[in-house]
């Protein structure tokens, strides 16, 4: 009998065991429903419940049809947390309300005044909107690009975030045009200038370095646009350095004459002015694509 009594016991203190996990989870959201029973709306919870962070909340809010009443303050003020964050204000350094999402293009936009505004800013992960077109290879990603995308990347650190839109070389038709008659460009190629001859096959083509300037204005961290057109002019060099010393190559330049030139030399020559041409224009690229690709938080 008293074995009896021991296991009855037993199961009642699993009972409740269990009783009190199950109350554990609900108050974490995890058997709790939304929008019904004695809720007191359709699609609203009016409890607080733990998650381990904001991404597991939204998938319960998803899975249940249903939104949790926002607490989430900012220098007092309530915020809107699906639309805002809460930033800095970039002269006193104080907490203000900030958008997580540009929706326009500014030609006024300051890199370093944005980082400062949003020192947790990170890569959008916003759906195709007017400022930030889906990209589709063959197509212009947006009304201000010269050339159509030709790759198109997932984020590897962040597969939610918005994909790059790889064009390459970006140097518009009518200066590739004038760069080809000067001489500058051997071939009129906005990604191989150079050409593709000597044995060495696609060696000369400036597209893989293209591509890599192409994600670093892409990429929402605090490097500025200097140190992206400075790493492109290094791996363009880089590939100029592949060629031999004494090849040449000869072309039917101006006129119809046949014309025998240093291709290294040419090879660096092109390099160093597309990077002189972005320093003179690479701004609004640049100001254009931190907006599309950068969230605040």
């Amino acid at each position: 009998m008293k074995m009896k009594k021991s296991r009855f016991l037993g199961a009642l203190l699993l009972l409740a065991l269990h009783a009190v996990g199950n109350q554990a989870q609900a108050q974490c959201g995890v058997t709790m429903s939304c929008g019904g029973g004695n809720d007191p709306a359709p699609g609203t919870c009016q409890v607080s419940v733990c998650f381990k962070d904001s991404e597991a909340k939204r998938q319960y809010e998803k899975e249940n049809n249903c939104k949790f009443p926002s607490d989430a303050v900012c220098n007092g003020k309530k915020i809107d947390e699906e639309t805002q964050c809460c930033g800095k204000n970039a002269k006193t350094g104080k907490d203000e309300i900030q958008d997580k999402q540009i929706r326009s293009l500014n030609k006024n936009f300051d890199w370093d005044i944005y980082q400062k505004q949003c020192p947790n800013m990170r890569q959008s992960e916003g759906n195709a909107d007017a400022l930030w077109a889906q990209c589709v290879v063959g197509q212009r990603h947006s009304a201000d690009d010269d050339w159509p995308v030709r790759e198109v990347l997932s984020n590897p650190n962040n597969p939610k975030a918005r994909t790059y839109c790889i064009d390459g070389c970006s140097t518009p038709p009518g200066t590739v045009k004038s760069l080809y008659r000067a001489g500058t460009f051997i071939y009129e190629d906005k990604d191989n200038p150079t050409g593709a001859g000597g044995g060495f096959g696609q060696g000369a083509s400036f597209y893989g370095a293209c591509r890599q300037h192409d994600i670093c204005y892409q990429t929402c961290t605090s490097t500025d646009r200097a140190a992206c057109d400075d790493q492109m002019l290094r791996d363009m060099l880089a590939v100029c350095a592949r060629i031999p010393e004494n090849h040449t190559t000869t072309f039917t330049g101006n006129f119809g004459l046949t014309v025998t030139v240093n291709t290294k030399e040419k090879c660096e020559d092109a390099a160093n002015t597309m990077h002189t041409g972005l320093d003179w224009f690479g701004g609004k690229a640049f100001k254009n694509r931190k907006q599309q690709y950068c969230q605040c938080c």
